[in-house]
């Protein structure tokens, strides 16, 4: 299992938010996923062969922007 920190662009507010976090969480790839408003960032746990590129496009799929990874050190 690999983690993943994402750039989200496109929420404006906590139903966003929910929204993003309940549809990557229903994903059969992704173990975790939890949405951050205030950050905007995705922290997601997922399967070791999920690409990023995967991960971008479930991000699209619901209806906003994945800015990339980001690496948290």
């Amino acid at each position: 299992m690999k983690k993943v920190v994402l750039k989200i662009e496109g929420m404006s507010c906590d139903g966003c938010r929910n929204r993003l976090e309940k549809f990557l969480n229903n994903k059969d790839d992704i173990k975790k996923a939890k949405v951050s408003l205030d950050e905007k960032l995705a922290y997601i746990e997922c399967d070791d062969e999920t690409s990023i590129d995967t991960l971008n496009e479930y991000v699209s799929d619901c209806g906003y922007e994945s800015m990339g990874e980001v690496n948290e050190n």
